[in-house]
């Protein structure tokens, strides 16, 4: 689920996007990601009821858009005044129902259109299938190219035969499945549909992706895989700086240890170079040497940094020392060894 937040965020005006979805709590995560993604973007986002739960949805919106402070605009229509307006379903007319909703929204100051619509519906129709088909290709033909409108078509497949389930996904682009968005290497071309060539686009398709899929990062997994690396490279950073940070509050307690914990850890990852040790295991030792005079906090500083000979007394408090770092590091997994 985190992941499908992440990838959300890299959605575009003039993406269309499927969610195949098998029951409710696949597409209310779905559905409220894409939609708060929009609003965080400054878009008009149209949410068409369907199987969703309406409520469930629109709370989690608003507690998402509270926390985010996007600052969209979330409008929710019936089916019916927009699919079945006047009692049937007209692929014609709903295109050019977005295109005045697009440039109303434009108008209203937002910087794009997003809809997201349940279309299973469709099959109560006669010839529903091909009612589908025709407004999908349609909306790739006359809406993705020319007006800055994305889309998140929902299908629940549970209510179409393979056959439809495979028109579905060669009409979209990009398709969740699983909690994550994939750009879609099986999609055909609007011309495919409207030019009834479906099967000379998808060899055209084939052998392109042949050619290209694997030797290729695709977008969403890459922005998900970048977006990964930044918070591992914060998080490092971060640690280090709690190390670096400490290990200087370590030094004005014990004037010994100024720059002594630093140059440890260089010579001992110095020497697991030499030995030929394994990067994991230098990484280990580095920080483990950094750390290794950490139980010193808890011995007094006048003990720590008295000029003369130290009593009995005073030569147990300083062998404590290893004892009190090791208690406080052994929580750690990492350094276990």
């Amino acid at each position: 689920m985190k992941d499908l937040f992440i990838q959300s965020g890299e959605v575009k005006p003039g993406d269309h996007l499927v969610a195949l979805y098998r029951d409710e709590k696949e597409i209310f995560d779905y559905v409220t990601a894409y939609i708060h993604s929009a609003l965080a973007r400054n878009e008009r986002c149209i949410y068409i009821t369907g199987d969703v739960d309406t409520s469930m949805v629109l709370n989690e919106i608003r507690n998402m858009t509270e926390v985010s402070h996007a600052k969209g605009d979330l409008l929710i229509l019936d089916r019916t005044e927009t699919y079945s307006k006047e009692g049937k379903f007209s692929p014609d007319r709903l295109i050019n129902m977005i295109k005045d909703m697009v440039k109303t929204a434009l108008d209203d100051g937002y910087t794009a259109l997003a809809i997201t619509g349940e279309i299973s519906w469709v099959l109560d129709y006669e010839d529903g299938e091909q009612l589908i088909i025709e407004y999908e290709w349609k909306l790739n033909e006359y809406i993705f190219n020319t007006y800055p409108v994305s889309a998140l078509c929902r299908y629940n497949i549970n209510r179409f035969s393979y056959e439809m389930v495979k028109n579905i996904i060669q009409l979209h682009p990009i398709l969740i499945w699983n909690n994550k968005i994939h750009e879609n290497p099986y999609y055909i071309p609007a011309e495919g549909f409207k030019n009834n060539e479906i099967a000379k686009y998808q060899v055209d398709v084939w052998l392109k992706n042949i050619f290209n899929f694997t030797a290729t990062k695709k977008r969403f997994m890459t922005f998900l895989e970048k977006s990964q690396q930044e918070m591992q490279k914060l998080h490092k950073n971060m640690t280090n700086g709690i190390i670096m940070a400490f290990l200087n509050l370590l030094e004005n307690h014990d004037t010994y240890t100024k720059d002594h914990s630093t140059n440890v850890a260089l010579l001992s990852s110095k020497i697991a170079d030499s030995l030929n040790e394994s990067e994991e295991f230098k990484t280990k030792i580095y920080y483990v040497s950094l750390v290794h005079d950490l139980g010193k906090a808890l011995i007094p500083k006048d003990i720590l940094n008295k000029p003369g000979k130290l009593s009995d007394e005073e030569y147990g408090y300083i062998k404590l020392h290893p004892i009190y770092g090791a208690n406080a590091l052994k929580q750690m997994d990492q350094l276990g060894d």
